[in-house]
């Protein structure tokens, strides 16, 4: 059950006592904690992660080192280091770590939502230029009312955040939209930057627009989702894009980061079928390199919950649904069966917090449908909090394991090319 109670700056520093701090989980989530801590005053000493491919690089300015670099043997366990632990999906595995290397939790080391409880989610595009069949985009019938959020509106809803979530790290400014096809997504950007919290954007950047203005406005993280290397194997889940469109617009984004915003943080985020691995994965690593991205590949899933829930509850998944489910390499009843085994563990997705361009907030982040509140901007942040707290909605979640499901997925994959490492 979570709740808004946040260590303040002046007893986050007490803590610290001096020592080099180090956020373990160099994606989206370590990347808001570290912009929130230099907001306060704390200059964090590098990221830990364990993924092999961000060794050696740099991000926000902070090195990446691997656990062991840092955590050494037992011997070196008592060297003055404070670490944060800033991956949801991984917290109790990396906290096990920390405790085998010496370090006591509550003092040596700390969850991230301790500090900064939710990571607000605002979906400034309630559309999508794409159709995926993986996606509730795609895969679920019913689509809701589509739209666009002003700036002036998102305006509103950042100040609002600021004030009841002082710690704020980062908003991503997606959830089921296309953010680029939103006409004031510079603006957004730079209200965001201007006030030092973390701008993430999640997109296909399969869009015919000129997003130059967007990344002049300085974003600070971008991910960009492909399913495979050339016309065929991308078009194929990656349904109604095009494939030149997408090679075009990320080598227009590697000119325009090196232009404008050299220190913005772009990853591919490759989802892995059964008809693209191997060969198809290599050549999308090698040009990911090639254009200093940072690649990251792991196992599709089919999306949202919603549909795990209905498969679980013996419903009928859509005809979209049931093809993306024939192309999964780790299918979805092991999927299914890998999430029980982590029943015990918190839930991955608490820390969501999504907000809608229409001021809905949803129940989850993972889900699609379920509507919390209508209008955010109406009751206060713990009101809410308490609302999902007290809802049933949670609870049979996770008495189906679905609280784990994502994370099954997610762990990155690196043995599919075939290639070791």
């Amino acid at each position: 059950m979570l709740r808004i109670s946040m260590i303040t700056a002046e007893a986050l520093k007490e803590k610290i006592a001096g020592r080099d701090v180090y956020l373990w989980g160099a994606s989206i989530v370590g990347f808001g904690i570290a912009r929130a801590l230099e907001r306060n005053g704390i200059k964090p000493a590098g990221f830990i992660d364990k993924s092999r491919r961000l060794k050696g690089k740099s991000s926000l300015g902070c090195p990446v080192f691997l656990p062991e670099e840092i955590l050494g043997d037992k011997e070196s366990a008592g060297k003055p280091i404070f670490i944060v632990i800033t991956s949801g999906h991984y917290e109790h595995e990396i906290a096990e770590s920390c405790i085998k290397a010496g370090l006591e939790q509550g003092k040596d080391f700390i969850s991230a939502r301790e500090i900064s409880p939710l990571d607000p989610s605002v979906d400034i595009s309630g559309i999508c230029n794409l159709h995926c069949i993986s996606c509730p985009r795609g895969n679920l019938p019913g689509q809701p009312k589509a739209g666009l959020m002003s700036s002036a509106t998102y305006l509103k809803v950042l100040e609002k955040l600021l004030r009841e979530l002082p710690f704020t790290g980062n908003i991503q400014l997606y959830t089921w939209g296309e953010p680029f096809l939103n006409p004031e997504i510079a603006q957004i950007i730079r209200m965001t930057v201007d006030r030092r919290v973390l701008c993430a954007i999640s997109t296909n950047l399969n869009v015919r627009t000129d997003f130059s203005e967007a990344i002049k406005a300085r974003p600070d993280w971008i991910k960009i989702s492909v399913s495979g290397y050339g016309p065929e194997n991308y078009e194929r889940t990656h349904t109604g894009g095009k494939w030149p469109v997408l090679l075009e617009n990320m080598q227009k984004l590697r000119d325009l980061k090196e232009k404008f915003n050299p220190e913005m943080y772009v990853e591919v985020n490759y989802h892995i079928y059964k008809h693209n691995t191997g060969e198809e994965l290599t050549r999308m690593r090698d040009l990911t390199e090639s254009l200093g991205f940072i690649f990251r590949p792991n196992y599709a899933y089919l999306y949202s919950l919603d549909n795990i829930m209905m498969y679980r509850e013996g419903g009928e998944l859509s005809p979209e649904a049931k093809r993306t489910l024939e192309m999964l390499l780790l299918p979805l009843d092991e999927g299914i069966r890998k999430a029980e085994m982590q029943k015990h563990l918190p839930c991955a997705e608490e820390r969501c917090f999504p907000i809608n361009w229409n001021l809905n907030v949803r129940f989850c982040g993972a889900y699609f449908n379920p509507v919390l509140v209508e209008n955010f901007l109406e009751m206060p942040l713990a009101a809410i909090i308490e609302k999902r707290n007290q809802s049933p909605f949670c609870p049979k979640c996770k008495s189906l394991a679905l609280h784990r499901f994502t994370s099954v997925y997610l762990e990155e994959k690196s043995d599919l090319t075939g290639e070791n490492g």
